[in-house]
């Protein structure tokens, strides 16, 4: 991976970011100065810019084999190189390297705190960093949410479920569409069902209305009882409504659900939402 980053960098960088890059890097090796260090790290952004990587065909196949759940696309040019000066400190003692690394975060402004989380998955042994991504996620600062949140494998790959259904329920809650978060559909869950079902609840006891993709989250694992409320979503006037209830019911294997689907199929007029039932029956027979 770290060759990887290199050599993204390296065809976006002009010769004045080259050499301030490669002095970057020095600063990771031994001995490691950590005022230089960190002064570096908070340089990346003025020194590299922040325009997105923009991945060819060749580097999203090459980034897709190293990690297939990290889409680069969505990192800035100072976000990679700020991963790579990180994962460039890995030569020293794993209490030392976790001292490093944390010390980027603590000291970060937003935007170094937000390229810290989007990288967090390739560090070595990343679990270490849990506590603190997991409270990165009480933040009321949207875009330092989003960096763990979303496009970012690392929260389905490390979150306790607790913490999980949690992020999730914020997504929900700030109309973050779920479908940003990775591993999504691997992490579903009885609890995190329950949990949507009782919002959906309350939005509807109120009168307000009810986030489009939340039967994604909800229709999995909700009792047998509470799918009438999916059911009636899927022929909802909608289409986003019926788009995310047919997807979220494909993973029901309830046969009620399976024959809801199929007759919304010979009725339904939505493109997208044919295909969602497409898929849904598919992976239901």
């Amino acid at each position: 991976m770290k060759a990887l980053l290199h050599d993204l960098l390296h065809t976006r960088m002009d010769p004045p970011a080259r050499i301030w890059f490669e002095k970057a890097l020095e600063a990771a090796n031994a001995p490691v100065n950590e005022n230089v260090l960190l002064g570096y790290y908070a340089g990346a952004s003025r020194r590299m810019g922040k325009r997105a990587l923009s991945l060819g065909e060749e580097e999203q196949a090459r980034a897709r084999a190293m990690d297939p759940e990290l889409p680069l696309d969505h990192w800035g040019v100072d976000e990679a190189a700020r991963a790579l000066v990180l994962l460039s400190l890995d030569h020293l003692a794993p209490d030392d390297f976790a001292h490093r690394v944390l010390q980027c975060y603590d000291l970060g402004d937003s935007r170094e705190q937000e390229s810290w989380l989007r990288g967090l998955a390739l560090l070595p042994h990343c679990e270490r960093f849990l506590s603190t991504a997991v409270d990165a996620c009480r933040t009321n600062i949207i875009p330092l949410f989003e960096a763990i949140a979303c496009e970012n494998p690392y929260p389905s790959r490390q979150f306790p479920e607790l913490n999980f259904n949690q992020m999730v329920l914020k997504c929900l809650f700030n109309a973050i569409a779920v479908n940003r978060i990775i591993g999504l559909e691997k992490r579903l869950n009885r609890e995190l069902s329950r949990m949507a079902d009782d919002y959906v609840s309350e939005r509807e006891a109120a009168g307000r209305t009810v986030p489009t993709d939340i039967w994604m989250v909800l229709a999995p694992c909700i009792e047998s009882e509470g799918l009438s409320r999916v059911h009636r979503y899927l022929h909802h006037e909608n289409s986003d409504h019926r788009l995310w209830a047919a997807r979220g019911l494909g993973f029901t294997a309830n046969g009620e659900s399976r024959r809801v689907l199929a007759g919304q199929r010979e009725i339904e007029r939505d493109g997208r939402v044919k295909e969602a039932i497409e898929t849904s029956l598919a992976r239901l027979s």
